[in-house]
Protein backbone atom coordinates (compact mmCIF):
# COMPACT_ATOMS: atom_id res chain seq x y z
CA UNK A 1 0.00 0.00 0.00
CA UNK A 2 2.83 2.14 0.65
CA UNK A 3 4.82 1.91 -2.34
CA UNK A 4 1.03 2.89 -4.32
CA UNK A 5 0.82 5.77 -2.56
CA UNK A 6 4.94 6.66 -3.00
CA UNK A 7 4.58 5.82 -6.74
CA UNK A 8 1.27 8.12 -6.75
CA UNK A 9 3.73 11.08 -5.44
CA UNK A 10 6.20 10.37 -7.58
CA UNK A 11 3.83 10.77 -10.69
CA UNK A 12 2.39 13.62 -9.62
CA UNK A 13 5.35 15.85 -9.05
CA UNK A 14 6.22 17.76 -12.33
CA UNK A 15 9.19 17.12 -14.98
CA UNK A 16 10.90 20.54 -13.62
CA UNK A 17 14.75 18.89 -14.75
CA UNK A 18 15.55 18.58 -18.71
CA UNK A 19 18.82 17.43 -20.09
CA UNK A 20 19.43 18.38 -23.99
CA UNK A 21 22.49 17.24 -25.82
CA UNK A 22 23.35 18.28 -29.19
CA UNK A 23 24.92 15.39 -29.68
CA UNK A 24 21.99 13.03 -29.86
CA UNK A 25 19.79 16.62 -30.19
CA UNK A 26 16.73 15.18 -28.06
CA UNK A 27 15.81 15.89 -24.38
CA UNK A 28 15.13 14.03 -21.28
CA UNK A 29 13.09 15.29 -18.44
CA UNK A 30 12.54 14.28 -14.89
CA UNK A 31 11.17 14.95 -11.73
CA UNK A 32 14.73 15.17 -9.61
CA UNK A 33 18.07 15.47 -10.20
CA UNK A 34 19.10 11.92 -9.22
CA UNK A 35 16.31 10.72 -11.81
CA UNK A 36 17.71 13.02 -14.89
CA UNK A 37 21.50 11.04 -13.82
CA UNK A 38 20.52 8.03 -12.47
CA UNK A 39 24.31 6.85 -12.62
CA UNK A 40 25.90 9.98 -11.78
CA UNK A 41 26.09 13.33 -14.31
CA UNK A 42 30.45 12.75 -14.72
CA UNK A 43 29.21 10.13 -17.57
CA UNK A 44 27.13 13.08 -19.90
CA UNK A 45 28.73 16.46 -17.96
CA UNK A 46 32.65 16.54 -17.77
CA UNK A 47 33.68 18.22 -14.86
CA UNK A 48 35.37 22.07 -15.73
CA UNK A 49 37.37 22.98 -13.06
CA UNK A 50 37.93 26.45 -15.61
CA UNK A 51 36.51 27.88 -18.46
CA UNK A 52 39.29 28.65 -21.57
CA UNK A 53 37.95 28.69 -25.40
CA UNK A 54 36.09 25.64 -26.24
CA UNK A 55 36.76 23.48 -29.18
CA UNK A 56 34.83 23.65 -32.44
CA UNK A 57 32.30 20.76 -32.88
CA UNK A 58 32.30 19.57 -29.35
CA UNK A 59 28.70 18.47 -28.14
CA UNK A 60 27.45 20.91 -26.07
CA UNK A 61 24.77 19.70 -23.11
CA UNK A 62 22.08 21.60 -21.20
CA UNK A 63 20.46 21.04 -18.15
CA UNK A 64 17.77 23.72 -17.59
CA UNK A 65 15.95 23.57 -13.79
CA UNK A 66 12.30 25.01 -13.88
CA UNK A 67 11.11 26.32 -10.75
CA UNK A 68 14.20 25.42 -8.76
CA UNK A 69 13.92 24.78 -4.95
CA UNK A 70 16.54 25.36 -2.50
CA UNK A 71 17.44 21.58 -2.71
CA UNK A 72 17.70 21.47 -6.48
CA UNK A 73 20.17 24.22 -6.55
CA UNK A 74 22.09 22.43 -3.94
CA UNK A 75 22.54 19.50 -5.56
CA UNK A 76 23.19 21.16 -9.00
CA UNK A 77 25.61 22.94 -6.49
CA UNK A 78 27.51 20.22 -5.60
CA UNK A 79 27.70 18.03 -8.98
CA UNK A 80 28.58 21.08 -10.86
CA UNK A 81 31.16 23.23 -8.34
CA UNK A 82 28.87 26.19 -8.67
CA UNK A 83 30.18 28.82 -5.81
CA UNK A 84 28.06 29.51 -2.66
CA UNK A 85 27.14 32.72 -4.07
CA UNK A 86 25.88 31.84 -6.56
CA UNK A 87 23.98 29.27 -5.27
CA UNK A 88 22.12 31.85 -2.83
CA UNK A 89 21.53 34.46 -5.66
CA UNK A 90 19.34 31.58 -7.23
CA UNK A 91 17.79 30.16 -4.49
CA UNK A 92 16.68 33.44 -2.95
CA UNK A 93 15.54 34.83 -6.39
CA UNK A 94 18.05 37.75 -6.49
CA UNK A 95 16.08 40.18 -8.67
CA UNK A 96 19.38 42.26 -9.64
CA UNK A 97 20.49 41.77 -13.36
CA UNK A 98 24.12 41.51 -13.67
CA UNK A 99 26.91 39.24 -14.47
CA UNK A 100 29.53 37.73 -12.44
CA UNK A 101 32.44 35.80 -13.33
CA UNK A 102 34.06 32.46 -11.65
CA UNK A 103 36.85 30.27 -12.88
CA UNK A 104 34.83 27.85 -14.28
CA UNK A 105 31.64 29.86 -15.89
CA UNK A 106 29.55 32.66 -15.70
CA UNK A 107 26.81 33.54 -14.30
CA UNK A 108 23.83 36.43 -16.06
CA UNK A 109 20.27 36.66 -13.63
CA UNK A 110 17.98 38.36 -16.29
CA UNK A 111 14.38 39.43 -15.39
CA UNK A 112 11.61 38.05 -17.79
CA UNK A 113 8.33 38.54 -18.44
CA UNK A 114 5.79 35.94 -17.25
CA UNK A 115 2.36 36.27 -19.41
CA UNK A 116 0.62 33.56 -17.46
CA UNK A 117 1.22 35.27 -14.01
CA UNK A 118 -0.86 38.63 -13.57
CA UNK A 119 -1.15 39.92 -10.18
CA UNK A 120 -4.88 40.53 -9.09
CA UNK A 121 -4.16 44.07 -8.32
CA UNK A 122 -2.51 45.11 -11.14
CA UNK A 123 -4.40 43.90 -14.04
CA UNK A 124 -3.12 43.46 -17.18
CA UNK A 125 0.20 43.92 -15.91
CA UNK A 126 2.45 40.99 -16.85
CA UNK A 127 4.99 39.78 -13.72
CA UNK A 128 8.44 39.69 -13.80
CA UNK A 129 10.70 36.71 -12.79
CA UNK A 130 14.67 36.06 -12.65
CA UNK A 131 16.18 33.45 -14.74
CA UNK A 132 19.56 32.71 -14.35
CA UNK A 133 22.18 31.28 -16.62
CA UNK A 134 25.42 29.16 -16.21
CA UNK A 135 27.98 29.29 -18.95
CA UNK A 136 30.39 26.56 -18.66
CA UNK A 137 32.88 25.20 -21.26
CA UNK A 138 30.88 23.04 -23.24
CA UNK A 139 27.45 23.11 -21.32
CA UNK A 140 24.67 25.53 -19.54
CA UNK A 141 23.06 25.61 -16.93
CA UNK A 142 19.21 27.42 -16.36
CA UNK A 143 17.14 28.46 -13.57
CA UNK A 144 14.08 29.40 -15.44
CA UNK A 145 10.29 30.18 -13.88
CA UNK A 146 7.55 28.39 -15.32
CA UNK A 147 5.18 29.90 -17.26
CA UNK A 148 7.87 31.52 -20.40
CA UNK A 149 8.92 29.10 -23.53
CA UNK A 150 12.55 30.63 -24.00
CA UNK A 151 14.46 27.39 -22.99
CA UNK A 152 12.29 25.65 -25.48
CA UNK A 153 12.58 27.92 -28.29
CA UNK A 154 16.00 28.56 -27.65
CA UNK A 155 16.30 24.44 -27.77
CA UNK A 156 14.05 24.54 -31.54
CA UNK A 157 16.67 27.21 -32.43
CA UNK A 158 20.07 25.15 -31.79
CA UNK A 159 18.66 21.76 -33.16
CA UNK A 160 18.10 23.72 -36.19
CA UNK A 161 21.40 24.71 -37.08
CA UNK A 162 23.30 23.53 -39.65
CA UNK A 163 26.63 24.55 -38.56
CA UNK A 164 27.73 22.49 -35.59
CA UNK A 165 31.03 24.62 -35.57
CA UNK A 166 29.16 27.78 -34.77
CA UNK A 167 27.26 26.05 -31.45
CA UNK A 168 28.86 26.33 -28.41
CA UNK A 169 27.90 27.39 -24.80
CA UNK A 170 28.22 31.56 -25.10
CA UNK A 171 26.42 30.95 -28.24
CA UNK A 172 23.50 29.07 -26.17
CA UNK A 173 23.80 32.11 -23.75
CA UNK A 174 23.35 34.65 -27.01
CA UNK A 175 20.05 32.62 -28.14
CA UNK A 176 18.44 32.38 -24.65
CA UNK A 177 19.47 36.82 -24.06
CA UNK A 178 17.79 36.94 -27.83
CA UNK A 179 14.51 35.06 -26.78
CA UNK A 180 14.39 36.76 -23.54
CA UNK A 181 14.57 40.50 -25.21
CA UNK A 182 12.35 39.48 -28.19
CA UNK A 183 9.87 38.34 -25.53
CA UNK A 184 9.06 41.89 -25.12
CA UNK A 185 8.21 42.46 -28.40
CA UNK A 186 4.07 41.00 -28.17
CA UNK A 187 4.02 43.34 -25.07
CA UNK A 188 5.03 46.53 -26.85
CA UNK A 189 3.11 45.93 -29.79
CA UNK A 190 0.01 45.28 -27.77
CA UNK A 191 0.82 48.66 -26.04
CA UNK A 192 1.27 50.45 -29.04
CA UNK A 193 -1.88 49.72 -30.55
CA UNK A 194 -4.07 50.68 -26.98
CA UNK A 195 -1.74 53.87 -26.82
CA UNK A 196 -3.37 54.44 -30.70
CA UNK A 197 -7.08 53.54 -29.91
CA UNK A 198 -6.66 55.58 -27.09
CA UNK A 199 -5.25 58.41 -29.11
CA UNK A 200 -8.13 57.98 -31.44
CA UNK A 201 -10.65 58.07 -28.73
CA UNK A 202 -9.98 61.14 -26.97
CA UNK A 203 -11.36 63.77 -28.98
CA UNK A 204 -14.37 62.33 -30.33
CA UNK A 205 -15.44 60.83 -26.49
CA UNK A 206 -18.38 61.84 -24.48
CA UNK A 207 -18.22 63.18 -20.99
CA UNK A 208 -18.72 59.78 -19.81
CA UNK A 209 -16.19 57.78 -22.19
CA UNK A 210 -13.49 60.35 -21.36
CA UNK A 211 -14.23 59.53 -18.09
CA UNK A 212 -13.71 55.55 -18.60
CA UNK A 213 -10.56 56.81 -20.51
CA UNK A 214 -8.56 57.84 -17.50
CA UNK A 215 -8.17 54.25 -15.98
CA UNK A 216 -7.35 52.71 -19.55
CA UNK A 217 -4.26 55.21 -19.75
CA UNK A 218 -3.10 54.95 -15.94
CA UNK A 219 -3.17 51.04 -16.36
CA UNK A 220 -1.49 51.48 -19.78
CA UNK A 221 1.06 54.08 -18.46
CA UNK A 222 2.01 51.25 -15.99
CA UNK A 223 2.46 48.60 -17.70
CA UNK A 224 4.88 50.50 -20.48
CA UNK A 225 6.97 51.94 -17.06
CA UNK A 226 6.86 48.54 -15.77
CA UNK A 227 8.69 46.61 -19.32
CA UNK A 228 10.65 49.77 -19.96
CA UNK A 229 12.21 49.17 -16.14
CA UNK A 230 13.07 45.50 -17.01
CA UNK A 231 14.48 46.66 -20.02
CA UNK A 232 17.14 48.90 -18.82
CA UNK A 233 18.29 46.68 -16.53
CA UNK A 234 19.47 44.53 -19.57
CA UNK A 235 21.07 47.79 -21.34
CA UNK A 236 23.79 47.55 -18.50
CA UNK A 237 23.96 43.95 -18.23
CA UNK A 238 24.51 43.60 -22.12
CA UNK A 239 27.30 46.91 -22.05
CA UNK A 240 29.56 45.27 -19.50
CA UNK A 241 28.90 42.08 -21.24
CA UNK A 242 30.55 43.07 -24.16
CA UNK A 243 32.76 45.42 -23.11
CA UNK A 244 34.40 42.38 -21.01
CA UNK A 245 34.10 40.53 -24.46
CA UNK A 246 36.12 43.60 -26.42
CA UNK A 247 38.43 44.10 -24.05
CA UNK A 248 42.22 43.09 -24.68
CA UNK A 249 42.73 41.73 -21.45
CA UNK A 250 39.36 39.99 -21.08
CA UNK A 251 39.41 36.39 -18.54
CA UNK A 252 39.35 33.96 -20.89
CA UNK A 253 35.32 32.69 -19.79
CA UNK A 254 34.35 35.10 -22.22
CA UNK A 255 33.57 34.70 -25.84
CA UNK A 256 34.82 37.05 -28.35
CA UNK A 257 34.93 36.68 -32.25
CA UNK A 258 31.95 36.28 -34.43
CA UNK A 259 29.45 36.20 -31.24
CA UNK A 260 30.16 39.52 -30.70
CA UNK A 261 28.27 40.51 -33.82
CA UNK A 262 25.32 38.52 -31.98
CA UNK A 263 25.42 40.64 -28.90
CA UNK A 264 25.68 43.29 -31.24
CA UNK A 265 22.46 42.77 -32.98
CA UNK A 266 20.54 42.38 -29.64
CA UNK A 267 21.83 45.47 -28.55
CA UNK A 268 20.22 46.88 -31.49
CA UNK A 269 17.08 44.80 -30.55
CA UNK A 270 16.73 46.36 -27.06
CA UNK A 271 17.81 49.70 -28.52
CA UNK A 272 15.02 49.70 -30.64
CA UNK A 273 12.58 48.04 -28.10
CA UNK A 274 13.46 50.96 -25.94
CA UNK A 275 12.81 53.95 -28.05
CA UNK A 276 9.26 52.71 -29.50
CA UNK A 277 8.35 52.48 -25.87
CA UNK A 278 9.28 55.87 -25.01
CA UNK A 279 7.85 56.90 -28.25
CA UNK A 280 4.19 55.21 -26.92
CA UNK A 281 4.95 56.65 -23.31
CA UNK A 282 5.17 59.83 -25.19
CA UNK A 283 1.67 59.70 -27.05
CA UNK A 284 0.39 58.28 -23.75
CA UNK A 285 1.40 61.02 -22.04
CA UNK A 286 0.51 63.38 -24.22
CA UNK A 287 -3.18 61.65 -24.61
CA UNK A 288 -4.11 62.03 -21.01
CA UNK A 289 -3.23 65.72 -20.80
CA UNK A 290 -5.48 66.25 -23.89
CA UNK A 291 -8.11 63.90 -22.38
CA UNK A 292 -7.90 65.95 -19.13
CA UNK A 293 -8.19 69.32 -20.52
CA UNK A 294 -11.10 68.16 -22.62
CA UNK A 295 -12.79 67.12 -19.06
CA UNK A 296 -11.54 70.72 -17.72
CA UNK A 297 -13.16 72.61 -20.92
CA UNK A 298 -16.01 70.43 -20.19
CA UNK A 299 -16.46 70.96 -16.67
CA UNK A 300 -16.13 74.79 -17.50
CA UNK A 301 -18.88 74.83 -20.14
CA UNK A 302 -21.11 73.41 -17.53
CA UNK A 303 -20.25 75.65 -15.12
CA UNK A 304 -20.84 78.43 -17.43
CA UNK A 305 -24.30 77.33 -18.26
CA UNK A 306 -25.05 76.42 -15.05
CA UNK A 307 -23.82 80.02 -13.64
CA UNK A 308 -25.89 82.01 -16.52
CA UNK A 309 -29.15 79.83 -16.05
CA UNK A 310 -28.99 81.12 -12.19
CA UNK A 311 -28.46 84.43 -13.01
CA UNK A 312 -31.14 84.38 -15.22
CA UNK A 313 -33.53 82.57 -12.70
CA UNK A 314 -32.43 85.65 -9.80
CA UNK A 315 -33.29 88.56 -11.92
CA UNK A 316 -36.54 86.94 -12.92
CA UNK A 317 -36.96 86.75 -9.14
CA UNK A 318 -36.02 90.51 -8.47
CA UNK A 319 -38.62 91.45 -11.23
CA UNK A 320 -41.36 89.77 -9.29
CA UNK A 321 -40.07 91.11 -5.78
CA UNK A 322 -41.81 94.45 -6.06
CA UNK A 323 -45.20 92.69 -7.33
CA UNK A 324 -45.31 90.33 -3.66
CA UNK A 325 -43.90 93.36 -1.60
CA UNK A 326 -47.40 95.45 -3.04
CA UNK A 327 -49.61 92.29 -2.43
CA UNK A 328 -48.40 91.60 0.96
CA UNK A 329 -48.92 95.17 1.99
CA UNK A 330 -52.47 95.81 0.97
CA UNK A 331 -53.26 91.85 2.08
CA UNK A 332 -53.29 93.17 5.78
CA UNK A 333 -56.30 93.78 7.41
CA UNK A 334 -56.35 97.83 6.21
CA UNK A 335 -57.69 100.16 3.95
CA UNK A 336 -57.36 99.44 0.85
CA UNK A 337 -57.63 101.85 -1.94
CA UNK A 338 -60.67 101.65 -4.29
CA UNK A 339 -62.23 98.73 -1.67
CA UNK A 340 -65.84 100.83 -1.46
CA UNK A 341 -65.92 101.32 -5.47
CA UNK A 342 -67.86 98.38 -7.25
CA UNK A 343 -66.81 96.49 -10.23
CA UNK A 344 -62.77 95.21 -10.92
CA UNK A 345 -61.89 98.37 -12.67
CA UNK A 346 -59.59 98.75 -9.56
CA UNK A 347 -58.29 94.78 -9.61
CA UNK A 348 -57.54 95.22 -13.57
CA UNK A 349 -55.97 98.34 -13.17
CA UNK A 350 -53.16 97.00 -10.53
CA UNK A 351 -52.73 93.71 -12.52
CA UNK A 352 -52.48 95.82 -15.38
CA UNK A 353 -49.91 97.90 -13.68
CA UNK A 354 -48.21 94.67 -12.55
CA UNK A 355 -48.08 93.13 -16.10
CA UNK A 356 -46.28 96.45 -17.35
CA UNK A 357 -43.78 96.76 -14.82
CA UNK A 358 -43.12 93.01 -15.61
CA UNK A 359 -42.72 93.40 -19.21
CA UNK A 360 -40.85 96.28 -19.04
CA UNK A 361 -38.20 94.82 -16.64
CA UNK A 362 -38.03 91.82 -19.20
CA UNK A 363 -37.31 94.14 -22.08
CA UNK A 364 -34.57 95.90 -20.21
CA UNK A 365 -32.89 92.81 -19.55
CA UNK A 366 -33.38 91.63 -22.93
CA UNK A 367 -31.78 94.69 -23.99
CA UNK A 368 -28.76 94.87 -22.27
CA UNK A 369 -28.41 90.80 -22.53
CA UNK A 370 -29.01 89.56 -19.01
CA UNK A 371 -31.61 87.33 -20.45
Amino acid sequence: MDSMQEKEQTESIPDRFSFYSSKTKQSTTSATWNDLFPVGPNEDLPLEKYKTRPEASHPIWWIDVRDATEEDVEAVAQALSIHPLTAEDIAIREPREKVDVFKNYYLISFQTLVASKVKEDRPGIPVSAALYMLVFQYGVVTFSPSGCAHVKRARDRVSKMHDPSILTSDWVCYAMIDDIIDSFEPFTREAEKESEAIEDQVFIARIDDAQALIPQVDVLRKKITHIIRCLHGKVDVLNGFVKRCQSPDKHSVFPGGDLLMYLGDVQDHLVTTLSTLSHIDEIIGRSQANCLAQLSATNLRLSLTINSGLSKVTLLATIFVPCHLVTGMWGMNVEVPGQDTPGLGWFFGIVGVFAAFMVICVAAAAKYKLL
